[in-house]
């Protein structure tokens, strides 16, 4: 039995592709998406003399160092001590661009829960098919996840607890309730 032979095929040159236009793109410097960061940005200095203006980190392996235990080793033994490096403690010209980040990042956040649409029908029918009871909601027909009545529970929660989708269901409740 002979051995399966490779098939070698000859590399065909794509015309469509500026290869010229490619490489420039490359070269290109990418664009910074913090804003506070590209307004104190200085592009005649490196990464390195930029972020340290700003009081930034480059890498934190450095800025934090983790002793390590010949360190303390060494220095406990009386009679030998070794050279410490001398960090640069130079105080940040731009120091306002880190205090900005840092108060942009303590903004708490708002909520962004929200139901699928299928799931608040599903919790819908469930309620006004059932009201509390979650064990006829686990033996539902439409309970095709076969959830839990704990699970039910957890769902139904959480939809109570997004104000939009809620405050949605109640109104269109209240609509119906006065209209028959």
């Amino acid at each position: 039995m002979g051995k399966p032979t490779k098939q070698h095929r000859k590399k065909k040159f794509n015309y469509d592709q500026n290869r010229k236009k490619q490489w420039m793109k490359s070269k290109k410097m990418p664009t910074i998406e913090c804003k506070q960061i590209r307004n104190a940005w200085d592009s005649t200095r490196s990464m390195q003399e930029n972020m340290k203006e700003m009081g930034l980190a480059t890498d934190p392996n450095k800025t934090l160092k983790v002793p390590k235990t010949k360190d303390f080793l060494i220095t406990s033994i009386p009679g030998t001590s070794k050279k410490r490096e001398k960090i640069e403690d130079s105080v940040p010209t731009k120091q306002y661009v880190a205090l900005e980040l840092e108060a942009e990042a303590n903004i708490p956040q708002k909520r962004r829960l929200r139901l699928s649409e299928p799931e608040t029908r599903y919790c819908i029918y469930m309620m006004e098919r059932y009201g509390e009871d979650y064990k006829a909601m686990a033996r539902d027909i439409k309970n095709y996840y076969q959830d839990t009545p704990k699970q039910i529970k957890a769902k139904i929660k959480a939809f109570k607890s997004i104000p939009e989708q809620y405050g949605e269901y109640l109104k269109s409740k209240g609509v119906t309730g006065t209209s028959s």
